[in-house]
């Protein structure tokens, strides 16, 4: 009875997965489509107007394997949309500078929150979490006066700032540190180890996964920003490949295919070669 059980649950696993997978499987074996095949795949589809009126041999099945693969549709996304590269570069340079920062300004707060005591760390903290469970359109408003007042409200800046600076690092990597044995700083300390000392080689070197998952993390969050790119951005050259996409889709059917496939490489291999850093990252820091 129970391994009839287990396989019932397996066999519903199973299918849910293949339900998560299968816009992924669609949007990989699309791409590899001619223009002609993707327009007869979604174009030719029976209404019920159809129906009525007695139509039904345009009738043709959702097809997931190309008749003829061809490349045709990346070779337009690379060669023939040249705007596509510059935007795929406006996205890593507006990920990149948050993964870092957001990196070091989370391991030095976290260590400032867990190693030392001081008046009103835990009320800071607090306001900290208070913040990191406001949704993004609450902050946006506040966001975009700062970035006003600052002068770089009109630029991949007021972006990356907010990013860098987001609490939930913060958080994530406080909760990793705490589980650190404070028998290693008490060794530590005996050994005569000074701060730089002890962060360097005490915590940095137990703090890998935290440090792992966090990154991917914000390199996901940040590689799929729309809303604040849509509301910092004026000028069309400056924005991500995310914003791309959505504009794209409105017309080109084929093509936003091919440019999908190329735009979820990285988080797909970054999740893929960090996965088991993301899940034990996760583990440690407490988060369900």
């Amino acid at each position: 009875m129970e391994n009839k059980l287990s396989r019932m649950s397996l066999f519903l696993l199973m299918l849910i997965a293949l339900a998560f997978l299968f816009p992924l499987i669609i949007t990989v074996t699309n791409s590899f489509m001619s223009e002609e095949e993707i327009s007869l795949n979604y174009d030719t589809a029976l209404s019920a107007f159809d129906f009525i009126d007695g139509i039904t041999e345009r009738f043709i099945p959702l097809r997931l394997i190309p008749r003829e693969a061809t490349l045709s549709q990346y070779h337009a996304v690379l060669f023939e949309q040249p705007m596509f590269l510059v935007l795929l570069l406006n996205s890593i340079r507006i990920t990149a500078p948050v993964v870092f920062g957001s990196l070091a300004i989370a391991l030095l707060s976290a260590y400032g929150f867990t190693i030392w005591q001081w008046k009103h760390k835990e009320i800071l903290f607090f306001i900290y979490v208070v913040v990191m469970l406001m949704p993004l359109q609450a902050v946006l408003v506040p966001n975009f006066i700062v970035a006003n007042w600052l002068g770089i409200n009109q630029g991949h800046s007021a972006i990356i700032m907010p990013g860098i600076f987001a609490p939930f690092g913060t958080f994530l990597l406080r909760q990793v540190m705490k589980g650190i044995p404070e028998s290693c700083f008490e060794a530590a300390c005996i050994d005569g180890a000074g701060e730089l000392s002890t962060f360097l080689f005490i915590i940095l070197p137990q703090m890998k996964s935290g440090i792992a998952a966090l990154a991917m993390l914000t390199f996901i969050e940040y590689w799929n920003v729309v809303e604040q790119a849509v509301i910092f951005l004026r000028d069309f050259t400056q924005e991500p490949l995310s914003v791309f996409l959505s504009r794209l889709s409105e017309g080109y059917t084929g093509l936003i295919f091919a440019a999908s496939v190329i735009y979820m490489v990285l988080p797909l291999l970054g999740l893929l070669l960090g996965q088991k850093h993301l899940e034990k990252g996760i583990e440690l820091s407490g988060l369900k």
